[in-house]
């Protein structure tokens, strides 16, 4: 096998291991900071943007050897392992223990780890066209494009449908590396490097070695969760953590703790509140919050049934195998998103209970929607009751938590008669038809139920004052938070700015005034691609935010619509190396293409209220893609292979990325919605299309 083959194949272990690097390290750092989107987006957004960093500083790069790019290769190879470590141990390093941090340290954190690889990712694409050159081969920049996207489609496919079910991060990082580690090797045996195979060698060794004794992974966490870790699994849905400290069981879910053994308080809080309100409790719907005392609280009042709807299996089974899960004969466990169940049940419950995070992120947030309370409504039975609490201090409530609690009460009370909060260790909040009290222990006395904390302590917690002092707070003009118009994860973001003094308003300009002067100094071919790299990834976003809203958040069907991205670029960048000759006139008919679907998703989001097929939205992603990856070919040939276009049309593409994911995400959305950011991605395609229509 000649070098430009090997170097080609090492293009595609490139793709493989960069798609599914880059994904386990969004998950990592959701996991040591609890993220939210911001956070998702953050980590594209540094990884795009230092990537197209490191595709223009490629064009410059003197040495243009075998050797040289073997080297290169087998340290973008090895170096996830290091990332990964170094995230996990450095976060309680820089950071106290236990810690939340801001903004722009979280964004620091982030840009100084995922440099690195982001900066050798970028780099190595395009002069890997440099090296095949200087070796006499013939491999055009529309070539290499293919090249990477089927290196970055099988990455996609493996990670999201085999490995991420079977595998721990380590282990994943082992087999998505090793196709470029084996060809870094072979490349360097041809090119006479024996001194730098034998280094190589011995550093693959102790790769692997650390990668696949389970031991160290497990000591990397220890930081963050102590020495005292009983289990640790990696699921689709994310980490789940078991520890240990004197006597008390704690379970993690993505770095956050959603149960600790001895909360009695809490449990009594989210089951009596509710269940005492209503005159016979027969079937109860209990949505997440299943471990530890609930089921127990829920037991006193005899029901018929208990159904507890938890969407991660591995939770589940950890609970169970130690024992914090072994529920009554009348408690059935239901594996399922618990949105998806609502919707499709037909089943009437006396009660519902939701015990979910803060609506801080899309996902959660289709839990505390207009849409998602009516079929609420729908399952309850005459007089039945809907609750879940948020998080508040009682005493004192900011602007930002009166617009969320308003928002939220505003949202519910356009589906029940009466809505009640009452200020316990967290904002309560009753739904019913039915007049609700809030003097919970009477309620109790009259059932003859016995509680420990309610029953001693309610009426010094919970006074008259603070109750008038929470139900007197709503503002009755605050806007009713919707599926696809998220007011609370826009107040949630602001309240997270707030709570640490900071304001993304500088970042946000200096990111403009960046990329505007980035804007000014490139081609107009190149600017197209940015834009294309803009539009892509916030309509990747687009899909997957309204793809969660519609069917919840299944991890198959996400990686689906990423995967559907990654196959559409193929056969466009196919095509657009076949009409590359055809030049601008190739480009607007793209571009015209994508403004053509654009403006279909507008239509249906500002019109259509059914919900569309799941594989909708696999082929509108599809071809959206298809036509961004005819760009590529197209605008290099126009540049000329002589003029080494990959570097800057590469970085082009991702510098775009980076601004799209920002933009879109966590700007746009949260901000104004889906209409608003449909419309934006709109006037940046009729922009560039006019930018290429002037010649």
């Amino acid at each position: 096998m000649n070098l430009t083959n090997l170097i080609v194949i090492s293009v595609v272990g490139t793709g493989i291991s960069s798609i599914a690097i880059q994904i386990i390290t969004v998950r990592e750092f959701l996991s040591q900071f609890a993220g939210n989107e911001i956070t998702i987006s953050l980590v594209l957004f540094c990884w795009l943007l230092v990537g197209g960093f490191g595709s223009l500083v490629s064009k410059s790069f003197p040495t243009k050897s075998v050797p040289a790019y073997s080297v290169i290769s087998l340290v973008t190879a090895l170096f996830p392992l290091i990332q990964i470590s170094a995230i996990r141990v450095f976060r309680d390093t820089i950071f106290i223990h236990g810690e939340s941090p801001g903004f722009y340290p979280v964004f620091f954190f982030i840009l100084t780890f995922s440099a690195p690889y982001a900066f050798l990712i970028g780099f190595l694409l395009p002069y890997s066209l440099s090296v095949i050159r200087a070796q006499g081969g013939a491999f055009s920049s529309g070539q290499l494009y293919i090249t990477d996207n089927i290196g970055d489609i099988a990455g996609g496919v493996l990670f999201s449908f085999i490995l991420v079910y079977l595998l721990s991060p380590f282990q994943i990082i082992v087999v998505t590396s090793s196709l470029l580690i084996l060809v870094s090797l072979v490349l360097l045996i041809r090119a006479r490097g024996y001194l730098l195979f034998a280094a190589s060698l011995v550093s693959a060794a102790v790769f692997l070695y650390a990668a696949l004794e389970k031991d160290i992974e497990l000591r990397t966490l220890q930081n963050q969760y102590g020495p005292d870790i009983v289990s640790y699994r990696e699921s689709p849905y994310g980490r789940i953590v078991l520890t240990r400290e004197d006597g008390q069981y704690t379970i993690w879910e993505s770095g956050s703790p959603t149960y600790s053994t001895f909360t009695i308080t809490a449990a009594e809080e989210k089951v009596h509140y509710p269940l005492s309100q209503v005159d016979r409790i027969e079937d109860v719907l209990l949505v997440g919050g299943g471990i530890g005392e609930s089921v127990d609280e829920i037991m006193k009042y005899s029901p018929r049934s208990i159904d507890y709807v938890e969407l991660d299996p591995a939770l589940i089974t950890t609970a169970r195998t130690h024992g914090l899960l072994d529920p009554d004969g009348k408690v059935k466990t239901v594996l399922a998103d618990g949105r998806r169940f609502i919707a499709a049940s037909h089943h009437r419950y006396s009660a519902i209970i939701l015990d979910l995070p803060e609506p801080d992120t899309f996902q959660v947030n289709r839990f505390y929607t207009s849409e998602f309370f009516s079929c609420c409504k729908n399952i309850l039975t005459r007089g039945g009751i809907l609750s879940f609490s948020l998080k508040a201090n009682p005493n004192y409530l900011s602007e930002e938590q009166v617009k969320k609690l308003s928002s939220i009460y505003n949202t519910i009370r356009t589906h029940f008669k009466q809505v009640l909060l009452i200020p316990g260790e967290e904002i309560y909040f009753l739904a019913s038809d039915e007049l609700l009290s809030s003097d919970i222990p009477l309620n109790l006395r009259k059932k003859s139920i016995a509680t420990s904390y309610i029953e001693g302590f309610y009426h010094g917690d919970v006074t008259p004052e603070r109750i008038r002092f929470v139900n007197q707070s709503i503002d009755p003009d605050e806007p009713v938070n919707t599926d696809l118009r998220p007011r609370v994860v826009n107040i949630m973001f602001q309240e997270w700015f707030k709570k640490y003094g900071t304001s993304p308003n500088w970042f946000i300009a200096v990111l403009i005034a960046v990329i505007a002067g980035y804007i000014s100094m490139i081609r107009k071919e190149e600017f197209v691609l940015f834009s294309t790299g803009f539009a892509v990834m916030g309509v990747e976003m687009l899909i997957m935010f309204s793809f969660q809203v519609l069917y919840g958040y299944i991890y198959l069907k996400l990686g689906a619509i990423i995967t559907s991205f990654l196959v559409g670029l193929l056969p466009g960048a196919i095509l657009g190396n076949r009409w590359k000759t055809r030049g601008r006139e190739m480009l607007i008919k793209a571009e015209a293409g994508m403004i053509l679907l654009l403006m279909i998703y507008l239509v249906w989001a500002a019109f259509s209220r059914s919900v569309m097929p799941e594989f909708v939205f696999f082929l509108y992603g599809f071809f959206f893609s298809m036509l961004c990856g005819v760009q590529f070919p197209v605008a290099a040939e126009i540049i000329g292979e002589d003029r080494s276009p990959a570097a800057g049309l590469f970085a082009a593409d991702l510098v775009g990325a980076g601004a799209g994911t920002l933009a879109i995400g966590t700007l746009v959305i949260p901000l104004l919605g889906i209409q608003a950011a449909v419309a934006v991605l709109i006037l940046l395609k009729v922009a560039s299309t006019a930018v290429l229509s002037r010649g």
